[in-house]
């Protein structure tokens, strides 16, 4: 009986170390190390062992359920964080293997470890074949110091992922495009152990984006084009929108209407800030109270202070979708062709004018000797030098006009150029005039003798007249009429002087053009406008040219060269 005892008492003694051991019970378990010393205190004090078996056996069995329960809990726990990584990682291995973006992870060397179908298809390789291959082998040699430097932040630990785009060279040789984001896993120690990449293929973004580009920077062209269009065209322009705002003003328009575009952008020409810029009739225009498409308005002052005809057309502006879009407004510098109106009107008068004084002496005289038997030979003879004298002005007018019907059509002269010497032709015209004019002097200067040019004699003597007409007739009050002629730098220079009337500067810019009088105030000047416009024309045709210096109330002086011709070219 008592072998018994011992033997169990050994044996709960080595489960309740064992416990200890395993379970570590909490320092503040002090009932139960007061119940086991109160055991061994009753054991050594003899107690019976009935009493103290049952005691420990409760106690044990307590404490074996509890450690039995929390390892059951453990267990649960256990299996549970199991059952969820493998859900983890049966959901990564899905979206891995399903995405439609590439993916794939990577050492820090670069080499590939996963790569999914989407990636393969990206990059044109099999799996097999990226496990000999490198991110480095890959990437376009163009952005491999990119690449490179993302991974030596890596390694420096100055980041813990990167994003960024680059581009990839497929097994074909082509390139394409990739945008690619990298995060990665590291150990205990902060070491990068593997990085999962993601890669979206951008080719057909980039190839867009370069079109877009494309098609800004031919927008930019051709909004450059459009502005040199704007600012050398000769017309002024004027855009309105639907609600008759200002939206454009060309340079030309501004220097027509003097304002900027600053000045009007923006407001609707209703504005009465606009009333004192523009005039009323072209904001009337704009603003599509006047019902034509077309009209002239004139300014008051213009270049050289000369009244300004504008001539203003409009025209609506249809989106693609033919919807109204606004107005455009052409305003066209109409006074030089208003201007040549007049003088053509001025010129009919002033040549019916012309015509008619010789036709009517012509007439009259001739009537005279038609009619009356009476008259001697001496009266005859006087009437007859005068039809004849009449004969030839008209028959200058009508030359003149054959003249500028050749100029107008561009047949230009038919000139029989011969060795000509300027000399004899110079004082034949002056000889002449001095018959004609008691009331002039012609002081005549030839610093060479002879003048040989090439040319045809009638128009040279043609244009000589007209020069010395012209110096006769605007020196009403007489006076010295000065001719002088040298070779100057291989070239024969004539000038003709006067101390008439003069120009204005205005006037002198203008002598050469068609129908112009220089002084039209005065109407016993004779001449139909078509004078120095002849003579220019003839000296152009001859190699030469001619220009005109005036000072109003002093005189002027016309000026030519013509090419000197050598007797044994």
């Amino acid at each position: 009986m008592e072998n018994r005892k011992f033997t169990i008492n050994r044996t709960l003694r080595k489960l309740k170390r064992r416990q200890i051991r395993t379970f570590a019970p909490q320092p503040s378990d002090t009932s139960e190390a007061g119940s086991i010393r109160s055991a061994r205190r009753q054991r050594n004090s003899g107690q019976s062992g009935s009493v103290l078996l049952p005691a420990m056996v409760r106690q044990r069995t307590r404490q074996l359920t509890e450690a039995n329960n929390l390892l059951q809990s453990i267990v649960v726990r256990s299996q549970r964080l199991d059952g969820g990584l493998q859900a983890s990682k049966e959901l990564f291995r899905s979206i891995f293997e399903h995405a439609a973006a590439g993916m794939n992870t990577i050492t820090l060397e670069g080499r590939y470890l996963q790569v999914n179908p989407a990636f393969c298809r990206f990059i044109g390789y099999r799996p097999e074949e990226l496990r000999h291959l490198t991110l480095f082998d890959l990437t376009h040699p163009d952005d491999l110091p990119a690449t490179c430097k993302q991974f030596e932040a890596l390694r420096a630990g100055n980041c813990e992922a990167f994003d960024y785009e680059k581009r990839f060279i497929r097994k074909d040789g082509k390139p394409v495009w990739g945008h690619v984001t990298s995060a990665w896993v590291f150990d205990d120690l902060r070491q990068p152990l593997y990085g999962i990449g993601l890669v979206q293929d951008i080719s057909g973004l980039k190839r867009s984006e370069a079109d877009l580009q494309g098609a800004l920077h031919s927008a930019r062209e051709a909004q450059a084009r459009i502005a040199c269009i704007l600012e050398s065209v000769g017309d002024g322009l004027v855009v309105t929108d639907p609600c008759r705002r200002v939206i454009l003003m060309n340079p030309r328009a501004e220097a027509l209407l003097g304002v900027s575009q600053s000045q009007v952008a923006g407001k609707v020409v209703t504005d009465p800030a606009l009333s004192g810029l523009l005039p009323d009739s072209l904001i009337g225009f704009l603003d599509g109270r006047k019902e034509a498409d077309q009209f002239e308005l004139k300014l008051a002052a213009g270049l050289h202070n000369q009244p300004l005809v504008l001539q203003a057309r409009r025209s609506s502006i249809r989106d693609s979708c033919q919807s109204y879009a606004g107005t455009i407004t052409i305003l066209r510098d109409i006074s030089r062709e208003r201007e040549i109106d007049a003088m053509k009107t001025e010129f009919i008068t002033t040549a019916a004018h012309e015509l008619r004084t010789p036709l009517t002496s012509i007439q009259g005289f001739s009537e005279v000797l038609l009619t009356r038997s009476d008259l001697d030979k001496g009266e005859c003879r006087s009437m007859l030098s005068i039809i004849h004298e009449q004969a030839e002005n008209l028959g200058r007018i009508v030359n003149d006009l054959l003249d500028l019907s050749r100029i107008e059509s561009g047949t230009g002269f038919v000139l029989g150029k011969t060795p000509c010497d300027l000399t004899p032709l110079l004082k034949q015209i002056a000889a002449q005039f001095s018959l004609t004019s008691d009331c002039h002097r012609f002081e005549l200067v030839l610093e060479t003798d002879p003048l040989i040019v090439l040319g045809d004699r009638g128009k040279l003597i043609q244009a000589l007249e007209n020069i010395l007409g012209n110096a006769v007739k605007y020196s009403p009050g007489g006076g010295p009429i000065r001719i002088a002629a040298q070779i100057r730098e291989g070239d024969v220079c004539v000038s003709v002087s006067d101390q008439g009337i003069g120009m204005t500067e205005v006037q002198r810019q203008r002598i050469f053009d068609k129908f112009y009088r220089a002084d039209t105030s005065n109407s016993a000047i004779e001449g139909t406008g078509l004078g120095m416009n002849i003579v220019q024309e003839i000296l152009k045709a001859h190699g030469g040219k001619v220009w005109v210096e005036s000072i109003i109330g002093e005189g002027t002086v016309v000026t030519f060269f013509l090419p000197l011709h050598a007797p044994d070219a």
